[in-house]
């Protein structure tokens, strides 16, 4: 089982990524499955792509079998940024 945690940082005024992360229930840990950029103005069609693409992500393959668990959620932030150079 898994607990979806979504995480954002804003990068500018204009621009922000939100973090797909999911803890592992009962195994502990956390994966973050992909990180989706929004900018100024929102494209609501963009924000339906991501939605939709997070599920078909989550259904293709387990998000621990994406990427290995880490202790922390920031942790696995950290792992995902220096993987796909964020």
């Amino acid at each position: 089982m898994y607990k979806l945690i979504n995480v954002f940082r804003r990068l500018s005024k204009d621009e922000a990524v939100i973090y797909r992360c999911f803890e592992l229930i009962p195994e502990q840990g956390f994966v973050v499955q992909s990180a989706d950029r929004i900018n100024l103005p929102v494209d609501m069609e963009d924000m339906r792509f991501h939605e939709r693409q997070l599920w078909e992500l989550f259904c293709e393959e387990a998000p621990d079998q994406r990427g290995v668990p880490s202790a922390s959620i920031e942790e696995a932030i950290a792992a995902f940024d220096a993987k796909f150079g964020n």
